[in-house]
């Protein structure tokens, strides 16, 4: 990792996906770091894991399009994700997938495989960045080649980008969805957060990427409206985790968002507030870029399993 842009950004890129499989046990994972063993063992049985993949709304107006060339898509049951020969091949789809065009829980596949179901303690994705490129809206691409670009840093080439888990998921004999999270949002960088003053369309590529059981797992929902009633399309939405008292550029940034034509957003794939207590969430609503409205922080957010948390209607004054 080169850039950190939280507290929790270790490893700054950040994706979202699915495995589906027959018997298994996943969990998030930040890479060098091994995640959390919570003590449950492998299963000695046989599954099959389907892949899909989703994203979070990316929150730059000016982008048309963010294409990965994902080359594939591979699990362990080991925590430590130095221990290469412990990983097995999940899926290979070897091709380009649009991650911004994936919004709101939606989800593409990636592929399946047979595994030996248990606990995956692990989860990582090996992309081409030399096959990836972002497309602007007036239509110019940018790659690694072109100029304005992406600079890619130390992930250029094929880079294996390990996901962040929290805890491992079990999945049972009926089968099980783990979602693979990438944030488009935290993991292309404008210039302009590191020089305000540059007019350069480049993106910088600072990973962040996690992994999570869906079953378990929850979601945020609201409506954005400005002070006559009126939908703000395109505010950004940023989930945050910490303490209520604390100041909020000490807070950990779990994920990003926005809102539709409508105003409305959903944070889908959200881990339970109670795995993060006494820290609790907090969903920060900022203004598109030009309004002369005010940002909205709504603290104490509980998020349960299963289940929509909605945050109703949010007025940015």
């Amino acid at each position: 990792m080169t850039h950190i842009r939280s507290s929790v950004n270790y490893f700054a890129a950040h994706l979202k996906g699915f495995l589906r499989s027959k018997a298994a046990l996943a969990t998030m994972l930040v890479a060098p770091i091994a995640c959390v063993n919570d003590g449950i063992e492998p299963l000695d049985v046989n599954g099959a894991t389907q892949v899909l993949l989703t994203d979070g709304p990316f929150p730059y107006s000016r982008v048309a399009k963010v294409e990965l060339w994902i080359e594939s898509v591979s699990g362990s049951i080991a925590a430590d994700t130095s221990a290469a020969g412990s990983f097995v091949t999940l899926a290979q789809p070897n091709r380009r997938f649009d991650v911004l065009a994936l919004q709101a829980g939606a989800t593409t596949e990636l592929g399946s495989a047979r595994l030996t179901s248990g606990a995956i303690k692990s989860l990582r994705m090996v992309i081409d960045t030399d096959s990836s490129r972002i497309t602007l809206k007036d239509g110019r691409v940018l790659t690694s080649r072109s100029t304005p670009g992406i600079q890619w840093q130390s992930s250029a080439g094929r880079p294996s980008l390990n996901a962040f888990v929290h805890e491992q998921m079990l999945v049972p004999d009926s089968g099980a969805v783990i979602v693979v999270d990438f944030d488009v949002g935290q993991s292309f960088i404008p210039v302009q957060e590191l020089n305000a003053g540059s007019t350069d369309s480049s993106f910088i590529f600072s990973p962040w990427m996690r992994a999570v059981d869906r079953a378990r797992t929850g979601s945020i929902t609201g409506i954005v409206k400005g002070p006559t009633g009126q939908a703000i399309a395109d505010a950004s939405v940023r989930l945050y985790m910490g303490n209520v008292a604390d100041a909020e550029n000490t807070m950990s940034t779990l994920g990003t968002g926005k809102t539709d034509a409508t105003g409305a957003f959903r944070l889908s794939y959200v881990t339970p507030s109670s795995r993060w207590a006494p820290r609790v969430y907090m969903v920060a609503v900022d203004p598109p870029g030009g309004s002369s409205l005010g940002r909205s922080l709504t603290r104490n957010v509980s998020v349960q399993v299963g289940q929509v948390t909605t945050l109703g209607t949010i007025t940015l004054r």
